[in-house]
């Protein structure tokens, strides 16, 4: 694939564990790339900004968060749910990023962690720290909630997201409460709930995951090694 609007970098700064908050098996995210997928959804938006960003399986918020910094501009809101609990914990400690006040929490977690342990890892995060202070240009508010993305039990949700991105579970990792093949298919049709006529979906799969087109239009699809991700409208 070639990349139209992410530049190749250094990205060590936005690692996993380093000033993001990382458990594990909470996935993480390629950041060139979920920047290349955030942009091209952007470029089919006639607005450019005040962008309201949804991740339905959001896991630990990694890749919400790596968008909330590097496109903060753009953002104006995001939104993220998971099906386990612990999850959306973290997700809320890594978009508390996002704001002032959770960079100075973090900076004194760190701070700590260095007087008590002196690993270099520690001073590490602290000089990552003003990495992100200086892209956020603004603080971004975020909602984290508890949800399954696959059930029917949506309608106390009512917000509509211009840009919904999902890298759908897969591995070991997680495990659907259903079948995969099925799966994947169910939450992109509860996904319209969530979504209007100009509304982009980004799905990011495995190449062998089919996905059922019949409500949806497809923008683009790119391969990515053994993964794929595809951008979609509603008809």
């Amino acid at each position: 694939m070639e990349y139209k609007y992410s530049q190749d970098d250094n990205f060590e700064d936005f690692a996993c564990g380093r000033v993001i908050y990382h458990k594990t098996g909470m996935p993480s995210f390629p950041v060139r790339l979920a920047n290349e997928i955030y942009r091209r959804c952007l470029s089919y938006l006639e607005s450019k900004e005040n962008i309201t960003l949804y991740d339905p399986c959001c896991g630990g918020g990694y890749l919400l968060t790596v968008l909330g910094v590097q496109n903060n501009h753009s953002i104006g809101k995001l939104y993220g749910s998971d099906i386990d609990p612990t999850a959306v914990s973290l997700a809320a400690d890594n978009l508390s990023l996002l704001t002032k006040a959770g960079l100075e929490k973090r900076k004194q977690e760190l701070q700590q962690m260095y007087t008590q342990f002196g690993k270099q890892s520690h001073l590490d995060a602290l000089d990552s720290l003003p990495v992100f202070a200086n892209l956020l240009a603004k603080e971004l508010p975020s909602e984290v909630f508890l949800l399954d993305i696959l059930s029917d039990q949506l309608a106390d949700r009512n917000f509509t997201a211009d840009i919904i991105c999902v890298d759908v579970p897969y591995g070991n990792m997680v495990s659907w409460s259903a079948d995969d093949t099925d799966a994947i298919n169910i939450m992109i049709q509860n996904l319209s709930h969530f979504m209007n006529e100009d509304t982009v979906l980004a799905v990011i799969s495995d190449k062998k995951q089919k996905l059922n087109y019949d409500q949806f239009r497809r923008l683009e699809k790119n391969n990515i090694g053994k993964r794929k991700f595809e951008l979609l409208q509603l008809l």
